[in-house]
């Protein structure tokens, strides 16, 4: 069997970013995992499709998003015997098919399958996509499942959309309406995809690559997105209302929108998270972030200096070519990908508590578009290559400091130590009923409590609920005190790793 250049290309970028992003594979559950998992089981049928309930969700979820966490974690009660292996398995190949998506996304978007010169742009797209740092969350967090499979059904349903507009048939759109729902029982904010069809629209008659419809057959094409919503809106805040927690805080200020906007922006080049926590106002830093990882933020961001510097190079040659050529059809990409960019995070902007980089998915499109058709159509190969050898150092530079530092990871490895502790020592377990995590009087010392850590990290009881069937509980207590009789204390720092 031979394969096409493209077809080898596509597998070395899985490939690459298969290596990138292996360590995830052996991250542990942790945080909200434990309360998915709880919420996850099914005895029945009746009790399985009782996920997709649109007037009822579990107690203390709060969310409508059965597909990606109640059938995603079902999977790994009833296939993997709740070994998280299995679904970090799952959740590889659906990034994998984000990635071809991305591919054929660029394709369609440049609508010319036979110049090497789109084959190159959507190639360099796919591969400046596989190996983004923002993709930390999705392959090490299982809880955040639900963005990569947003991602593939949003893709799918934009992708038969377009094949919808070129060749008018019903099918496409009818398989567009499919993927639709299947995005919206992914995740809420695949609620912005009609706007992305629109602007594909817009899009493609603006630079005529294709014959569009008539803007009344579109209207009335484009009808039952928008009734599917209202079906969606009703129940969905009817019956589930807003979501809430500490982070969930609207606020629809210009200014702290423009700021959440920058830090979304300024992640999707691979810089790490974790500076949002230590740059003030004016871009002041915080000097713990020198004073304690020096040896890894100055080369990510000379790097990142460096991968700015190209890119402007190559964004002043795009803009000043296509100006003097008078090849405004450049600038409208340019716009496309900009609008992409703001469209989908539109759910997420004003939301400046609560920013996180795997909200990235699908923006991160707009981004590698865009930087993709500038270095192509404007930079010679050595330019590329080196732009190209940057991002890849860069990623994999932030992608090392984040598991040293980010939560996830933190959580995951104190999630295991204890879950390890609790298997070595089954037989002592047996002899109790409460499990009492305490802190000693050293931890005073600590800026935070490991008590309360292990508390955030073990989801209160679920882990307990969940791996060892109710049959023990926990107490959380700042101090050693006077235990039951069927109550193990046990000190809490042990398993923090320090």
């Amino acid at each position: 069997m031979k394969f096409s250049l493209s077809t080898k290309y596509l597998f070395l970028i899985f490939l690459i970013s298969f290596f990138l992003f292996l360590p995830s594979l052996s991250t542990f559950y942790t945080n909200d995992d434990f309360f998915l998992l709880k919420i996850s089981q099914a005895n029945s049928v009746k009790e399985f499709l009782n996920f997709f309930n649109l007037t009822r969700g579990p107690d203390g979820l709060g969310m409508y998003r059965p597909l990606t966490t109640q059938v995603f974690y079902f999977l790994a009660r009833k296939i993997f015997n709740l070994n998280p292996l299995g679904l970090h398995v799952i959740s590889f190949f659906i990034f994998f098919a984000v990635i071809f998506l991305v591919y054929k996304f660029c394709l369609l978007l440049l609508n010319d399958h036979k110049s090497p010169f789109t084959n190159h742009i959507s190639l360099l797209a796919a591969f400046l996509y596989a190996t983004s740092a923002t993709h930390f969350g999705h392959l090490y967090f299982l809880g955040a499942f639900q963005e990569l499979g947003l991602a593939l059904f949003f893709l799918l349903s934009v992708l038969s959309f377009i094949k919808f507009l070129h060749k008018s048939s019903t099918n496409y759109l009818l398989l567009s309406l499919l993927f639709f729902v299947l995005s919206l029982l992914s995740k809420e904010t695949a609620v912005v995809l009609p706007l992305c069809l629109f602007l594909i629209y817009i899009f493609f008659k603006l630079t005529k690559k294709s014959a569009p419809l008539p803007i009344n057959r579109l209207i009335a094409s484009t009808a039952p997105y928008f009734l599917i919503l209202i079906f969606y809106f009703y129940f969905r805040f009817a019956y589930y209302g807003f979501a809430t927690g500490d982070s969930y805080v609207w606020d629809f200020s210009v200014k702290r929108a423009v700021n959440t906007l920058g830090w979304y922006g300024l992640w999707s080049f691979n810089l790490p998270e974790m500076l949002v926590d230590f740059v003030g106002p004016g871009f002041h830093f915080n000097p713990n972030l020198f004073k304690y990882w020096s040896s890894q933020i100055i080369p990510i961001l000379t790097l990142f200096l460096l991968e700015l510097f190209l890119l402007s190079a190559a964004v002043y040659k795009f803009f000043s070519s296509s100006i003097r050529k008078l090849e405004i059809r450049n600038l409208k990409l340019v716009i496309f990908g900009t609008s992409w960019f703001l469209i989908t995070l539109l759910p997420v902007l004003f939301l400046p508590l609560h920013k996180f980089t795997f909200y990235l998915t699908l923006p991160l499109m707009g981004v590698v578009v865009f930087i993709s058709y500038s270095l192509v159509t404007n930079h010679k190969p050595l330019a590329i290559f080196s732009f190209l050898a940057i991002w890849l150092i860069l990623s994999v530079l932030t992608l090392n400091l984040t598991a040293e530092t980010n939560w996830i990871t933190k959580g995951a490895q104190t999630a295991k130590r204890v879950h390890n502790y609790f298997l070595e020592n089954a037989e002592t377990l047996e002899k109790y009923k409460t499990i009492a995590f305490y802190d000693t009087d050293e931890d005073n010392d600590l800026p935070w409590s490991p008590t309360e850590i292990l508390k955030v990290t073990l989801s209160d009881q679920n882990y307990f609920k969940v791996f060892w069937n109710n049959k023990l509980s926990a107490e959380y207590k700042r101090f050693k005190g006077d235990f039951g009789r069927n109550t193990w204390p046990i000190e809490s720092r042990q398993f923090l790793g320090y």
